[in-house]
């Protein structure tokens, strides 16, 4: 015989716990108290439910919400150059290692590395590129000996080998190259380029000459001169015979038996060219590695070849286009200098005359610029151990009767 077993229900079980045991009625701080409990775990219940969902549909609104972007206008930007020229004046500019010198001293921004810088020798004005330690770089104008601080112009990015430019006046460019100029900037494509001047709400369009590109160093002034160089694009085949035609015509260059034109001066606003007797390979210099000493001298397995300012004993590479080439403006005009591998010579572009300044078989190491308080212009050579100088060029051309040839020709 069996006896049956009751389970009482989950509901009564429920039901006597809210109203209390067996079927005695509730008092009023029992009902109180249900209710306040009820009430408790609703609210739990949309707690839990609020903070899974608020947050992301917070967090969905503030991805949609971007940063306004601050936009000043072009006579906004124009009037702090002009509350940055009201002091400053003249001033040499010379490029190191470590940075830019600035009347002989180092300049520096506490912002990042001097990368780059476009300035104008008689006035004391000048760009500049800094580079930032996020990778990206911000351009920026000041004048030298200047009691105001830098102002910012734009802000540039770099992806792969295209930069994009974004103005504080919201104007933007993309371009292969950057070239800071001591009014503003150039963005170079291929075939073409476009000049911002700061204050300016119009951006000046420019050809590029067919087979050249704006060389990634200038050592003259853009804005002052209007000249701009251009280098030779490299030439792509897949023929042996090209690379040992173009060795051999360096070669030649060097010994002085041709004439070369890797490197051009192009009038932004004319389009006059201003072809200049320097090889474009002056500007690699050589690595070697998997080397072994062998006494006086080591015997390296490998060596190859990179573009660089600068040996690696940290001296100068001579050779290079931005210390072999320089351009100025002058009373009578712009002139051009360049070095040869044993000469120093001065194009006088309106007269399209070319003067031989100094020369020596053994070789020129190096010249340099000296612009004076007066406005003259000296030119100084290292010839060897010694050192050679012409104090006034333009005295210079107007006197010289010796070494004077017509200007190059593209093509000859």
């Amino acid at each position: 015989m069996y006896k049956k077993v009751l389970y009482p229900s989950l509901l009564a079980i429920s039901v006597s716990v809210l109203s209390g045991c067996g079927t005695t009625p509730a008092t009023p701080e029992e009902l109180a108290m249900q209710k306040e409990m009820q009430q408790a775990f609703i609210n739990k219940l949309k707690g839990s439910t609020l903070t899974s969902v608020i947050p992301q549909a917070q967090q969905h609104q503030q991805q949609k919400v971007e940063k306004p972007e601050v936009v000043i206008s072009e006579s906004e930007l124009l009037a702090q150059k002009e509350n940055v020229d009201q002091t400053g004046g003249p001033a040499t500019f010379m490029r190191e290692k470590d940075g830019i010198l600035i009347n002989g001293s180092m300049f520096h921004d506490y912002e990042g590395e001097v990368a780059n810088l476009g300035a104008d020798r008689l006035t004391g004005q000048f760009t500049y590129a800094i580079e930032n330690f996020d990778g990206t770089f911000t351009l920026k104008y000041s004048k030298a000996g200047s009691s105001e601080g830098a102002v910012k112009l734009a802000t540039v990015t770099k992806d792969n080998d295209s930069f994009k430019v974004k103005t504080v006046t919201g104007k933007s460019f993309t371009g292969t190259s950057v070239t800071p100029t001591s009014d503003g900037f150039i963005v170079g494509r291929a075939g073409s380029a476009f000049r911002y001047v700061i204050g300016s709400n119009n951006v000046k369009s420019i050809s590029i000459l067919d087979g050249y590109h704006i060389a990634k160093h200038q050592n003259g002034d853009v804005a002052s001169t209007n000249f701009i160089l251009l280098e030779k694009d490299k030439t792509k085949s897949n023929n042996p015979l090209t690379g040992l035609f173009e060795s051999t015509k360096s070669l030649g260059n060097t010994l002085g038996f041709n004439k070369v034109d890797d490197y051009i001066l192009l009038n932004i606003n004319d389009s006059t060219i201003v072809p200049l007797d320097v090889s474009v390979s002056g500007k690699e210099v050589a690595e070697h590695s998997n080397c072994r000493s062998k006494g006086l001298y080591n015997e390296c397995d490998n060596v190859s070849f990179k573009e660089s300012l600068y040996r690696k004993d940290g001296f100068k590479n001579n050779s290079h286009y931005y210390w072999a080439i320089d351009w100025i403006n002058t009373p009578s005009g712009p002139l051009a200098f360049y070095k040869t591998s044993t000469k120093v010579k001065v194009v006088d572009i309106n007269k399209k005359q070319v003067h031989t300044v100094f020369s020596r078989t053994l070789g020129v190491n190096e010249f340099i610029l000296i612009e004076k308080q007066d406005g003259t212009v000296a030119v100084k050579a290292q010839l060897g151990f010694s050192h050679d100088q012409v104090d006034n060029i333009e005295g210079f051309i107007s006197t010289n009767k010796e070494e004077i040839e017509p200007m190059q020709q593209l093509g000859s």
